[in-house]
């Protein structure tokens, strides 16, 4: 009757772990699937330079600003450069040079993060470790 009892409150308490493998978000060492591929071209804080393909901004393919208290989405197919000038605690103020030559100051949440594939391995940044983007 121990035995049974002992069976049965193990299996109770191991059921809701098993489905926890699934948490976490992506597994480490891949970059998100997108619709279109970006290359991209990223200078951390740092100096170092890395040229990187299927690049994406939390997995999106557009840069997600923010200009004054509105929201402006610009896909990276119309960016020249993104110069990240100011880290704060909850943004980063950004110069973002079009294709077309204008230039605006906006900002970025600093928790989001950038992606990308160097043909050797996945890349992974947060924000407010980049200090600027080049699109070729």
């Amino acid at each position: 009757m121990k035995r049974g009892l002992l069976l049965f409150l193990l299996m109770m308490i191991a059921l809701p772990c098993m489905g926890m493998g699934g948490l976490g978000g992506s597994p480490e060492g891949t970059v998100p699937e997108t619709d279109v591929r970006i290359q991209a071209e990223l200078k951390d804080r740092d100096g170092i330079s890395t040229i990187l393909n299927q690049f994406s901004m939390n997995g999106k393919t557009f840069l997600d600003t923010l200009r004054g208290q509105g929201q402006l989405t610009i896909p990276f197919q119309h960016i020249d450069t993104v110069t990240f000038t100011e880290v704060r605690d909850e943004e980063l103020k950004v110069d973002v040079k079009l294709k077309s030559g204008n230039v605006m100051t906006l900002a970025i949440v600093s928790d989001a993060e950038f992606y990308g594939s160097t043909g050797y391995g996945a890349f992974q940044i947060k924000a407010k470790d980049v200090y600027s983007i080049d699109f070729p």
